[in-house]
């Protein structure tokens, strides 16, 4: 009988202790979770993943914005209340924990040296409880040194009046 105790002791003390040590491991929220990733992107696609000398390299100390999306929608301007700002983490990530429904725009900086690959400013309109969802946005940026194809801006003939 002792020993049960002791075991029950133990895994009570071990449920009690996790969450405080692995917070990444802890249960959902009721609302949304927004895990925003910035990442190096090697292949100019947009999209993260596999480019052709391995795995893309994720952007550490990217601010990340998140703005509660006020008419007019879908465009950052001085009526959009800043909701919360972080950094992206050593794993590239940022995560928005328990973000009720509304409209929200995700706004990141593009540092010295980079163009986007994806679209600065994301929009998203969250509607229900959440439940814990966890929704996943990326922002891509390419080494200005690394883009090597150029714009060209097409030319316009304007047609001759009789």
């Amino acid at each position: 009988m002792p020993a049960r105790r002791v075991n029950s002791f133990l895994l009570l003390a071990l449920l009690l202790f996790l969450p405080a040590v692995m917070p990444s491991q802890q249960h959902a929220t009721a609302g949304f979770d927004l895990a925003v990733l910035a990442f190096i992107d090697l292949n100019g696609d947009g999209a993260y993943g596999l480019s052709a000398s391995g795995p893309e390299p994720v952007m550490v100390g990217i601010n990340i914005g998140l703005y509660e999306d006020r008419p007019p929608l879908r465009s950052l301007g001085p009526e959009d209340w800043q909701v919360a700002a972080y950094v992206t983490n050593p794993e590239g990530y940022v995560v928005f924990r328990n973000v009720t429904a509304g409209n929200y725009i995700l706004a990141g900086t593009l540092p010295d040296g980079y163009l986007p690959t994806t679209p600065l400013e994301q929009y998203t309109t969250l509607e229900g409880d959440g439940g814990g969802a966890v929704l996943e946005f990326t922002f891509g940026m390419l080494e200005r040194l690394r883009f090597t194809y150029s714009f060209i801006f097409p030319i316009v003939r304007v047609p001759s009046v009789f």
